[in-house]
């Protein structure tokens, strides 16, 4: 415990913990795994469990600050989809929320019908929620303003943008109503419990095109392309042909590939983001067709 306390800014979240008193509370700070840049924190006190998340930095995908996140969270979190935010730092530097007990999902949910089933009910309700005022996210624009910060530029790029310009109209994106995304939906994010799925990390949440959330999962897991259908119907997004898809994933592909070029640029990649460049790369050869 004593060594936690020497975490930078952990000491100043904690004091915001209900029922939280320095000293009194040896062993009840634990350091939760994952995040190469957010640092996650477990914390029990008499008044309940809760997770502190400290975040030197910005990361997210979509948004310049974490006032969206907060924003899209809260409101997720008013409909029982997501844990209750207890305290957020001003400066961002933390996040506090209620702890979520449950089961914590792995790769295989999404080869199975019955979980992937429950992700797509529980992304209904999150596209159902009512947005807050302003316009949705530019993916387009987020995707050339990416482009713009790689130093030296990739020459693949200039071809990939003109790809992107062509795949966004071809995946409907400009007929749907914006809706909010969570548009991270990682296994390490999603939390089964007794009363249905939880949503945890909403760090990369926007309002946009409600099909990017069904094309992070087949994204993120190719089991779950078998379920694509079932994803689809159940989501709420029902009349989205086979092309609109491939293109939503390409799409979505990019903008996480050029996520990781950019990030690389700034901080120091692990193995494993190292390895998913590649693949993503090698994905967007392919092409959107």
């Amino acid at each position: 415990m004593r060594e936690l306390m020497h975490e930078a800014g952990l000491e100043a979240a904690l004091a915001h913990v209900p029922g939280y008193v320095p000293g009194r509370c040896e062993g009840t700070v634990r350091r939760l795994s994952g995040g190469s840049v957010n640092r996650s924190y477990r914390v029990c006190t008499p008044a309940g469990g809760y997770v502190v998340r400290l975040s030197p930095v910005t990361d997210a995908w979509l948004a310049a600050d974490r006032s969206v996140e907060r924003e899209l969270h809260a409101r997720a979190a008013a409909a029982g989809i997501a844990p209750r935010i207890v305290h957020a730092d001003g400066n961002d530097r933390w996040l506090i929320t209620e702890l979520v007990e449950g089961r914590l999902w792995s790769e295989a949910d999404f080869g199975k019908p019955h979980s992937l089933g429950l992700l797509a009910d529980t992304l209904s309700v999150v596209h159902a929620l009512e947005p807050p005022a302003g316009a949705p996210i530019d993916l387009l624009g987020t995707i050339g303003a990416y482009a713009r910060q790689l130093q030296p530029a990739d020459p693949r790029l200039e071809g990939w943008l003109d790809a992107a310009a062509r795949a966004w109209p071809l995946s409907g994106a400009p007929e749907r109503q914006p809706a909010i995304v969570h548009h991270d939906l990682h296994a390490s994010n999603l939390i089964e419990t007794g009363a249905g799925l939880r949503l945890i990390d909403w760090e990369c949440a926007a309002v946009a095109d409600p099909l990017l959330d069904v094309a992070c999962i087949l994204s993120y897991y190719e089991t779950a392309w078998s379920c694509a259908a079932l994803l689809l119907e159940r989501a709420g997004l029902r009349g989205i042909d086979a092309s609109q898809l491939r293109a939503s994933v390409w799409l979505f592909d990019l903008h996480t590939w050029l996520w990781y070029c950019e990030r690389r640029q700034r901080l120091s990649p692990t193995q494993a983001e190292l390895d998913a460049e590649q693949r993503l790369s090698a994905r967007l050869m392919r092409g959107v067709a």
